[in-house]
């Protein structure tokens, strides 16, 4: 029974902004378990990175193009979705946006918030709708550990990222009855594109890296087991959880 546990045959995963990073790296680890993969990001074409490493292990691929920063392209893709069977859904796009807190404008805050807060809101409320018709469904939030922290510089990112635990455990209550398991990754700092700044300054990097534990910076396919995990069965009596990957940085 318990070889079963991470099988996703026959599952479909919508992940968000799958393209690169974090979310390239669950995207790949879950079509290499079995699921077909769904992705929406601003900037695909046909025969992408994504594309070709899913359909690499076999699976099936789809992509849509939507700017989550415009709400109508938002709510347009949510329409969208609703031809799609969607098992799994990982919220995995965001925007950081960093500004001293007395110079942050609202600009970048309604950006922000847009982005990481509104949009997976949205998506999430399309797709409920039809796992709770079916009686089951996995939905993965993805936040950070300014979920946990304040953060510096980045206000309206940390803003959105608790939010995310608000929403996870708030869906979790509603949908845990109707058959739906509701749960967030909180990363801490993986290497990826949207940390480039911070990697660049030599002394803060340094800094960072000297509270982490493991000794290092994640890499992104470090968050790779914990979706794989929560996706699957594996994760069937968890709900309403907010997991740090972090190699340690909270508990330092």
């Amino acid at each position: 029974m318990t070889s079963n546990f991470f099988d996703l045959t026959g599952k479909t995963a919508l992940v968000t902004g799958a393209r690169t990073g974090i979310g390239f790296a669950i995207a790949t680890g879950l079509a290499e378990h079995g699921a077909d993969i769904i992705t929406i990001s601003s900037n695909i074409e046909p025969g992408s990175e994504i594309e070709r490493a899913v359909t690499g292990f076999g699976r099936q691929f789809k992509s849509y193009k939507c700017d989550f920063k415009n709400r109508e392209e938002t709510v347009e893709v949510c329409k969208k979705l609703e031809g799609d069977r969607v098992d799994i859904l990982v919220n995995n796009s965001g925007v950081v946006n960093r500004a001293d807190f007395l110079e942050h404008s609202d600009e970048l805050w309604d950006e922000t918030i847009e982005v990481d807060l509104t949009a997976p809101f949205l998506i999430t409320r399309a797709v409920s709708k039809q796992m709770v018709e079916r009686g089951y469904g996995k939905i993965i939030f993805i936040g950070s550990i300014w979920t946990f922290l304040g953060g510096k510089n980045v206000i309206s990112y940390t803003a959105a990222k608790t939010a995310i635990a608000g929403l996870t455990k708030g869906i979790s209550n509603e949908l845990a009855p109707l058959g739906v398991r509701v749960n967030a990754i909180a990363p801490g700092f993986v290497k990826t594109d949207i940390n480039r700044v911070v990697q660049n300054d030599a002394e803060r990097f340094a800094s960072i890296t000297s509270r982490i534990p493991l000794g290092r910076w994640g890499q992104p396919n470090d968050l790779t087991g914990a979706a794989v995990f929560l996706a699957s069965p594996a994760s069937d009596y968890i709900t309403g959880v907010v997991m740090p990957v972090d190699g340690g940085f909270l508990a330092n």
